[in-house]
């Protein structure tokens, strides 16, 4: 069926966090009927332990509509301070996000909601997933309500989005190997008399370490671990203690008042060792848990749904080449790796304890912040602007990489405004009737073509989810005609039937002219 047609196939999705909420507005505005499973009984969540949204995800939202209303919620910050004296600016990132925005989970979890059910997905609350069975034509799901009734759902396809205790993980027996990164982490949302200068602030000592950061409506994220009170989850967080840490770290608890949430949690580092089993696929936490240095948890699951969705569509659809499925672990599961360890490493060096070890960190952080080379990679690799995936020997020097929204020729002038509806796009440097044919009618509701705002040799295919799936800089008409056709075919699937021919033997005579 056509996305935008009757809908097709169908997904469960168990979890409503921010990696289940985008994944289902994928699904649904792709035309796919998609149902989300949420054990919680409310409506929304006050959930608010995620709290980072950084720039590559902001583009990513961009391209679905809903950045610049998640913008509004929030605080862009575009240095932070780090360890010592260092600071990390992200004001030279490119694209229109060079910053991290600073917002409370449960209002990026709004604006993902309301665009899912706009787009036609359902929102189950109250419904407890308590087991599953596949087969290879579909998943039987276990379900039970809130006043303990059982029953069965049955889906194309299911995806776990059901965080760290993932009951979909372990309906499928997976191991979730790691171990764990640091215990009974204080979080609370506070006011502040005397606030920090800094925006993002961050410290330690030999047995603590403290972080505040601000949400921008007067309250303010406070972070806090104790060497010394290694308390269990369950315990209540003591605001004096959380003063006292503040004052190791920080130098002072910035006139800390009153608290209007307060949690206790323990991180570990863990992943699956595979995303896919079957029918039945793994993201977000329920895929990878990690240190939460550098706030990079929520935004590793935006990405791993942003990935999914399209791929999912395309195979409820009936065109997805047979790998591209399995291309979501092989693309994911080494970005997931890379956060696991890359976050443990900065958890690690926080809290190294001899002063010596102490103080080489420090100048090492703040050389390497003066450095404009290194400084630029730890700001990309934070944003996630420098993510890109693996292209084959040979391929031009673009593929793999995030697509910067280049300026577009006519509405809406820019590549991200095209990349919402699931559908690759074809970015041609010229007006070529015989290519915009090609892409258009032998691919139908799969490809569109747009012309690019500036002179260019490069054309380029620009994957539904923001990476370059191919480019060339091929001017001769026929041999890049031929080179645009291999590539569609290899991404897209085959041709619509009627239009197997070659694309000058199926253009219209005026067409080719």
């Amino acid at each position: 069926m056509s996305p935008r047609g009757t809908p097709v196939g169908n997904v469960l999705i168990v979890g409503a966090g921010p990696t289940g909420l985008l994944l289902a507005g994928d699904l649904a505005a792709a035309g796919v009927a998609c149902t989300v499973l949420e054990r919680r009984e409310a409506e929304t969540s006050t959930l608010t332990r995620a709290f980072a949204v950084h720039a590559r995800t902001l583009e990513l939202l961009d391209a679905r509509g809903v950045a610049a209303g998640l913008v509004a919620t929030g605080a862009r910050v575009r240095r932070v301070r780090a360890l010592g004296a260092a600071r990390l600016s992200l004001s030279r990132l490119p694209g229109r996000f060079p910053y991290v925005l600073i917002t409370p989970q449960y209002e990026t979890e709004r604006v993902l909601r309301e665009r899912a059910l706009a787009a036609g997905a359902r929102i189950v609350h109250g419904a407890e997933v308590t087991g599953l069975r596949q087969d290879v034509e579909g998943v039987d799901v276990d379900v039970r309500d809130p006043d303990g009734n059982r029953t069965t759902r049955r889906a194309s396809y299911v995806v776990g989005a059901d965080g760290v205790r993932s009951t979909v993980r372990r309906a499928l027996g997976l191991p979730f190997p790691g171990r764990s990164a640091v215990r009974s982490v204080m979080l609370a949302d506070v006011r502040l008399d005397d606030p920090p200068a800094e925006a993002v602030t961050v410290g330690s000592s030999r047995d603590a370490l403290g972080f505040v950061v601000p949400f921008g409506d007067g309250w303010y994220r406070v972070i806090g671990w104790n060497r010394r009170h290694q308390a269990p989850d369950s315990e209540p967080v003591d605001l004096d203690e959380l003063r006292a840490v503040l004052r190791r770290t920080l130098g002072g608890d910035f006139g800390m008042g009153e608290a209007r949430w307060t949690s206790r949690f323990h991180s570990d580092e863990r992943q699956v060792p595979r995303y896919r089993v079957g029918r039945v696929l793994l993201a977000g936490d329920a895929a990878h848990v990690h240190s939460p240095v550098g706030g990079l948890g929520m935004n590793t699951g935006l990405q791993d749904a942003a990935n999914l969705g399209w791929k999912l569509a395309a195979e409820l659809q009936g065109w997805a080449p047979s790998w591209l499925l399995d291309s979501y672990h092989e693309e994911r599961y080494p970005v997931g790796r890379l956060v696991v360890r890359g976050s443990g490493a900065l958890l690690r060096g926080a809290l190294v304890e001899p002063l010596p070890l102490r103080a080489a960190r420090d100048a090492v952080a703040w050389s390497a912040s003066r450095i404009p080379a290194v400084a630029r990679r730890l700001a990309g690799a934070v944003s996630g602007i420098d993510i890109a995936y693996p292209a084959p020997r040979g391929a031009h020097r673009l593929t793999g990489r995030r697509a910067p929204d280049v300026p577009l020729a006519g509405d809406p002038g820019r590549l991200y405004g095209l990349l919402g509806d699931g559908r690759f796009v074809l970015v041609v440097g010229a007006n070529d009737p015989a290519v915009t044919y090609l892409a258009t009618r032998c691919w139908p509701g799969r490809v569109r073509c747009a012309l690019a705002g500036g002179a260019t040799r490069t054309t380029a295919l620009v994957r539904p989810d923001g990476y370059i799936a191919w480019a060339c800089d091929e001017t001769a008409p026929d041999r890049r005609a031929a080179a645009i056709r291999e590539a569609l075919a290899h991404w897209c699937g085959r041709p619509a039937e009627r239009h197997h021919a070659h694309p000058a033997e199926a253009l219209p005579r005026d067409a080719s002219r």
